[in-house]
């Protein structure tokens, strides 16, 4: 194996090339995962809430006293990414269907309710930067879910 101390080169050259790639290494953002997105997301809805994706299906589980109270389901293909939007006042993060059809399967499990929604929400209390984070998370995560061959670094605060 060659090592460029063996090639004879002046210590300026080595120098350079070592300053470059150190920076190439830093400048390489690493790309933002299901996971890392996931665990951004359910940090900023817990204790109140869990949110899940499998096999392209946004599964979020409300709790009340550590015990689940409502399930929601909405596959991430039906959601209106667009719409995504916190009402401060409220409390609520949500985002609605494509064309207005109800499209998030609700169970409710104190009153053992089912129902459909024309919309998916979040009850969670943020200040303005976190809640464009999580406006970021969310089409992030959608986003990973629909193209398999997207992919993103930037951060989402």
């Amino acid at each position: 194996m060659l090592f460029l101390d063996d090639m004879k080169l002046p210590k300026s050259t080595l120098l350079a090339l070592s300053l470059v790639a150190l920076v190439s290494n830093d400048t390489k953002a690493q790309e933002i995962d299901m996971e890392q997105t996931l665990s951004y997301i359910n940090g900023k809805l817990r204790p109140v809430a869990e949110l899940t994706v499998d096999r392209g299906i946004i599964v979020s589980r409300y709790f009340k006293n550590s015990q689940i109270v409502r399930e929601d389901q909405v596959m991430c293909k039906d959601l209106d990414m667009s719409s995504v939007a916190y009402d401060n006042q409220a409390g609520i993060l949500s985002i609605n269907c494509k064309t207005g059809n109800k499209c998030v399967d609700r169970q409710m499990f104190v009153r053992k309710i089912q129902r459909d929604y024309g919309r998916i929400s979040f009850p969670v209390k943020l200040d303005a930067k976190s809640a464009s984070g999580m406006q970021k998370a969310l089409k992030h995560m959608v986003n990973l879910v629909m193209d398999p061959k997207y992919k993103s670094s930037e951060p989402f605060e």
